[in-house]
């Protein structure tokens, strides 16, 4: 059965917006209520990387060392030390396209590394091609985006500076449900905003349909401007990055962020190869279907349609064609996009997938098997 979503379906008279916080003034992403809870819509392999991929050998050291938290028996530091034991190594960022001389968007940066590798989420740097990054000391430089992965919402950007203060990493995975937090951020344009509050959840997917990072729940204000900003625990490190929040006027205090655990391999890949490597796609669009747009359309209600391939799939190559619908892989139903992604995520690219597919102008299933493609973006 299609897993429920735990966020409470409300009216669409008022429905719940989950809000992307790149955007500072400039810009955001908002998704309704039935995304997060019907969610019908999957792209498989039809992102790109942003930016010029980094040379093979451009940084080969780990950027993110994660360290066990101190032997502190008073609970950790107060708000106050943490600000500025973690502030100096927060930026701004402002992003700008060739085509306007305003600002694209805006957001959060958290430096990784002395010689200029800064953190941020994709939606932060999404369509923009010159970066401005403003240090605590005010101070600025132009940054390049090495990559980015839309995927798990976080990029890479590099600016030609040396001497930068990276922020200490702690281990996400050793969170308790509870535990005090703060946040610091571009908060609404007014930098080095810190807010403070406690772990509200773990593990939260939100990714209805589509792969996703477990995610951190905070109830520490989280604002447009905060994305790519860093979430400390009581110690002063580092262990998230915050992503999102769900805003209307039926919810309060309901952020996330992304565990700097499940974030270093991703952004390693990135700075080292520009996008993620190693992750095994179809080349395809899916819808999936459901008891209410299968039928009227003469498709089961059950299973996910194809609506689009990209031009490396080889499912055209085997025979497959659009509004096919994918109901079995390897051996597994394809109830949800879920479930195609379960699988997915069991092989690499070059692999050989097995699918049964519907097709409704024969009223047949037919079996395939089609070779694997690596996503980029």
């Amino acid at each position: 059965m299609k897993k429920k979503s735990k966020l409470p379906i409300i009216s669409l008279v008022a429905l719940l917006l989950v809000l992307s916080l790149g955007g500072g003034f400039f810009a955001g992403k908002a998704l309704y209520d039935g995304d997060t809870v019907d969610r019908i819509i999957a792209e498989f392999g039809l992102g790109s990387a942003s930016g010029k991929p980094a040379p093979e050998n451009l940084y080969s050291d780990s950027t993110i060392e994660i360290n066990p938290a101190p032997e502190i028996t008073d609970g950790g530091y107060n708000t106050t030390d943490i600000y500025e034991m973690v502030n100096p190594s927060v930026v701004n960022i402002t992003v700008y396209s060739n085509q306007s001389i305003a600002a694209l968007g805006s957001g959060t940066g958290i430096v990784m590394s002395e010689d200029g590798y800064i953190i941020t989420n994709a939606h932060v740097v999404d369509g923009g091609t010159n970066v401005n990054v403003t240090f605590s000391d005010e101070t600025d430089a132009n940054g390049v985006i090495i990559g980015m992965d839309t995927t798990t919402d976080l990029a890479v950007v590099k600016v030609d500076k040396t001497g930068l203060t990276p922020a200490q990493f702690g281990d996400s995975s050793a969170l308790r449900v509870g535990e005090r937090i703060v946040a610091i951020g571009n908060a609404g344009g007014l930098s080095s905003t810190i807010t403070q509050g406690i772990v509200s959840g773990l593990d939260r997917d939100l990714g209805e349909g589509a792969r996703s990072l477990r995610l951190i729940q905070v109830d520490a204000a989280i604002n447009p401007g905060n994305s790519g900003g860093p979430l400390i625990n009581r110690f002063g490190q580092v262990i998230g990055i915050n992503s999102s929040k769900i805003a209307s006027v039926e919810y309060e205090g309901i952020g996330f962020s992304i565990p700097i655990n499940e974030a270093k391999p991703i952004l390693e890949s990135i700075i080292s190869h520009g996008y993620v490597t190693g992750r095994a796609v179809l080349g395809v669009s899916v819808v999936e279907l459901n008891s209410s747009n299968g039928p009227i359309n003469g498709l089961p209600s059950e299973g996910v349609c194809i609506m689009e391939f990209t031009s490396d799939s080889d499912l055209p190559n085997q025979g497959v064609q659009l509004r096919d619908v994918i109901v079995e892989a390897n051996g597994r139903d394809v109830v949800t996009t879920d479930d195609l992604l379960t699988e997915l995520d069991k092989y690499s690219p070059g692999d050989y997938f097995n699918l049964v597919v519907y097709r409704a102008t024969t009223r047949q299933t037919y079996s395939v098997d089609v070779k694997l493609i690596e996503s980029v973006g």
